[in-house]
């Protein structure tokens, strides 16, 4: 049996001297951070590490704070792969701002839950200024348009496409015959969330994508037409703002005709390039959005955030909260008539407090710094592709959009059945270096070295340094590859 009192005296112990070490621990992480350019990149986490926290038992007596504490730095945190690294070039990642952090630790301290309006009137009033700000961006109507802060795209466009599903679907009836589109260039995401929602895989139609690897929609809307003919109901297109393997933008105006034309929903996953809204020069390369009936917007992949701090935006609050909306009995006590509950603008009930980390960054930073940083990444992209073409071996693989790049190894004096393998080598031998970190991908079954240029502390020296050991790399590889 529980000692109550004893137990009591012991959480009071807890909190006035062990929680105040935590400092310490921020400290150490401060330091880390401050040095992190001098830090080797092995590009992912060490497999000892996991070993070793498999040997830890769930103990049936507690242990102490400390050794508790230095043990998770020492073999959870520290040899992780240093995403926020800016020489870590090939995820769809950031930098975090310092006010994020603190907008996250105060937001864990305070353990606020943002399910309900009363709960935490002020904390859901930022949720909603911020929402509704970022609805702006994008061309919506602020005071029409709705959403909430998710935990990442996967769970924005899961939430988007449930609405699209409840809007326009006549429920049993037309769910058997319903059918979704997207391209071959979608983020996964977004077909795993068309088979979560209830569609079978021959529900779900994957459109190639033409040479700037974007969906093209006269072969989407013959598609849609020979489904009609053939009774089924298309419902939603699912776009994309910013794809994974190159930043492509779908063509969002035309594929809004195409939705309108035949009651379709139109979800857009902007999870990587929703944040070129926070430019004025860039916003324009996304237009078409403000057409869109719901758009996904992770600000964790471009705008300084830490994990996790994803948006979902919808158009039409009326539309969206009718897909949500519950009104249990236990819940009557609480609802706010004046403010749109949490839980009835997605999939969550109890939710942190997300919406603040953001909310920490526009305040201190400003809107216009924001945006510097989103500028800044374009131009590091256009500096790459110029000095990758100052020499004739690399080939430039895709058009640069949302500030990605994708080339490959291709020398004239090297067969082209070895172009695939010497670009992977030369991915595998600049990860081995520890400068920098690139990963490939594979466009039109050619393997290609991909960054995503989108972390605010990556300078252009970064890059021309990087560029410098990729030539190296390369001219040492066209030697041995010249002769076979």
């Amino acid at each position: 049996m529980l000692d109550r009192k004893k137990f009591d005296l012991e959480m009071d112990q807890v909190k006035k001297e062990e929680i105040k070490e935590i400092s310490k621990y921020l400290e150490r992480y401060i330091e880390k951070n401050a040095n992190i350019r001098d830090e080797k990149l092995n590009g992912l986490g060490h497999g000892e590490d996991a070993k070793y926290v498999e040997g830890i038992e769930i103990p049936r007596v507690g242990r102490d704070f400390r050794e508790v504490a230095d043990e998770a730095v020492e073999h959870i945190f520290k040899n992780q792969a240093l995403l926020q690294h800016p020489r870590y070039l090939s995820l769809v990642c950031t930098s975090i701002s310092p006010y994020s952090l603190m907008g996250s630790i105060l937001a864990d301290i305070y353990n606020i839950n943002v399910a309900g309006y009363s709960f935490a009137p002020a904390a859901n009033v930022i949720e909603e200024k911020i929402i509704a700000y970022m609805a702006e961006r994008v061309g919506y109507d602020p005071k029409k348009a709705t959403g909430c802060f998710t935990s990442g795209g996967s769970l924005s466009n899961l939430t988007g496409m449930i609405a699209a599903r409840e809007n326009k679907l006549h429920g049993n009836r037309d769910l058997p015959i319903a059918v979704a589109y997207t391209s071959d260039q979608a983020h996964t995401s977004v077909k795993k969330a068309m088979r979560m929602m209830g569609l079978r895989p021959d529900q779900i139609r994957i459109l190639p994508t033409n040479e700037k690897f974007e969906l093209e929609p006269a072969e989407l809307e013959e598609m849609i037409k020979k489904d009609i003919e053939n009774g089924q109901r298309p419902f939603l297109i699912a776009a994309t703002c910013g794809t994974t393997n190159t930043g492509s933008i779908d063509p969002i105006p035309e594929l809004a005709k195409i939705a309108k034309k035949y009651d379709m929903w139109l979800h857009v996953d902007g999870a990587y390039g929703g944040s070129i809204f926070f430019s004025d020069i860039y916003k324009n390369l996304g237009k078409g959005i403000e057409e869109a009936d719901s758009f996904s917007w992770d600000t964790h992949k471009w705008a300084l955030q830490g994990y996790a701090s994803s948006a979902i935006l919808a158009k039409d609050k009326d539309q969206w909260i009718d897909a949500f909306i519950e009104h249990p009995e236990y819940l009557a006590d609480v609802h706010e008539a004046g403010h749109i509950d949490g839980w009835d603008k997605g999939v969550e009930m109890s939710r942190p407090f997300r919406a603040i980390k953001l909310w920490f960054t526009l305040q201190c930073l400003g809107t216009d710094k924001l945006a510097d940083v989103i500028d800044y990444s374009f131009y590091n992209a256009s500096t790459m592709i110029k000095e990758l073409n100052k020499k004739d071996y690399w080939e430039i693989m895709a058009p640069s959009k949302c500030a990605a790049v994708n080339w490959r190894l291709a020398p004239k004096n090297v067969d082209p059945k070895y172009y695939n393998e010497i670009t992977h080598k030369v991915s595998e031998i600049i990860n081995e270096d520890g400068y920098s970190y690139i990963l490939t991908t594979t466009l039109r079954g050619n393997t290609c070295c991909r960054v995503c240029l989108i972390n605010g502390n990556t300078t252009t020296e970064d890059i021309i340094n990087t560029i410098e050991k990729l030539n190296a790399i390369a001219e040492d590889l066209i030697k041995e590859y010249a002769n076979k």
